[in-house]
């Protein structure tokens, strides 16, 4: 009789630590009547709490889950083949519905806040982390990035440089060619240009990276293992475009400005050391941390994009491609508004 069915919902962390309330349920648990397994509260589930339902399975005849999602049904998957069969025998197989805009927009607010308080958990405690991850993602992420960020800032330089030089010359202030050159790359063109080679080179990458652990279910077996995978994959990217960030910038202003210099010594006529001083008559210090706060939000906004189409991926190889291309028009977006925003707050 459904009088006779034994409802039970499940505590919304199945972890080790749970370990005794799980056992708790299990003890309580008549063999002889069936059981129906709520998950509609479950939060976080790992290899204790998949032991948990193949232990009912076996004992019990009758077992039906309910409020189980797709990300734990898949979860289990990894590990069991019965209780993904189980799972889809009961309650049916379900594709997973397109998230509507502003659906999208909460997932990525609060992905920004939880890393928010990732990075923070970790920089205060130093656990959680992969040793020797961030040094590793350092690496990738600067100096993978010097030779590209160097030739784009110095080419970039150049040209400002060369399209200004004639006009200025014209009326004989070619010595302001300095000022130009310099306001113009330590305010705004290096933040953006790095930004755009960084979601380009970068942001690809991570996408690609996380993406493809997701459809190779790798995020799903870190989690298992008790693991938060948005906390273990992105807290080191995070930390390493943090640390790589402020000499990507003060390298490519060193490397754009010097194109301008080039060209006023050949076009305008103006020695390096004229150029300098001219230099530090319009730019200061505040100039310079502006510019590079810009870059860091940049960075920051990159790493977080791409983590979070990485982590939404659902359509296997395809998918893969799709979240890299969608990441990077997303990062491009977003480094292309706030640079407005930052102009909009500055001038």
């Amino acid at each position: 009789m459904e009088s006779e069915i034994q409802h039970i919902r499940l505590p919304d962390r199945l972890i080790l630590g749970n370990h005794a309330e799980i056992q708790k349920l299990l003890d309580g648990i008549d063999p002889d009547r069936p059981v129906t397994l709520d998950f509609s509260g479950v939060d976080q589930i790992d290899s204790t709490g998949i032991a948990m339902i193949g232990l009912l399975r076996k004992n019990q005849s009758a077992l039906r889950v309910v409020g189980l999602s797709e990300h734990h049904r898949r979860l289990i998957d990894v590990f069991s083949d019965k209780g993904s069969s189980a799972a889809h025998a009961r309650e049916g197989s379900t594709s997973i519905p397109a998230r509507s805009r502003w659906e999208n927009l909460k997932l990525f607010l609060v992905l920004l806040a939880d890393e928010l308080a990732n990075v923070g958990g970790y920089v205060w405690h130093r656990r959680g982390i992969y040793p020797g991850e961030i040094r590793q993602q350092l690496y990738l992420i600067g100096y993978g990035s010097v030779f590209i960020v160097s030739v784009i800032t110095f080419l970039v330089g150049v040209t400002i440089a060369l399209t200004s030089a004639e006009q200025l010359n014209n009326f004989g202030a070619n010595i302001y060619l300095a000022d130009l050159v310099g306001f113009g790359m330590v305010r705004e063109l290096v933040p953006l240009m790095a930004g755009i080679i960084l979601a380009g080179k970068v942001g690809a990458s991570i996408t690609a990276e996380i993406s493809s652990m997701k459809v190779l279910e790798e995020v799903d077996a870190l989690q298992t293992m008790g693991l938060n995978p948005e906390k273990f994959l992105m807290v080191p990217r995070l930390i390493a475009i943090s640390l790589a960030v402020p000499l990507l910038f003060t390298l490519a202003n060193i490397i754009g400005i010097f194109g301008g210099m080039l060209v006023g010594k050949f076009f305008s006529g103006i020695t390096f050391s004229a150029f300098y001083q001219e230099m530090l008559t319009i730019i200061d210090l505040s100039d310079f941390l502006f510019g590079l706060g810009k870059t860091m939000v940049f960075g920051w906004v990159i790493v977080i994009s791409s983590g979070f189409k990485g982590f939404s991926v659902t359509r296997g190889a395809l998918g893969v491609g799709i979240a890299t291309t969608e990441s990077v028009v997303l990062s491009i977006s977003l480094i292309i508004v706030l640079d407005s925003f930052f102009a909009l707050l500055a001038y």
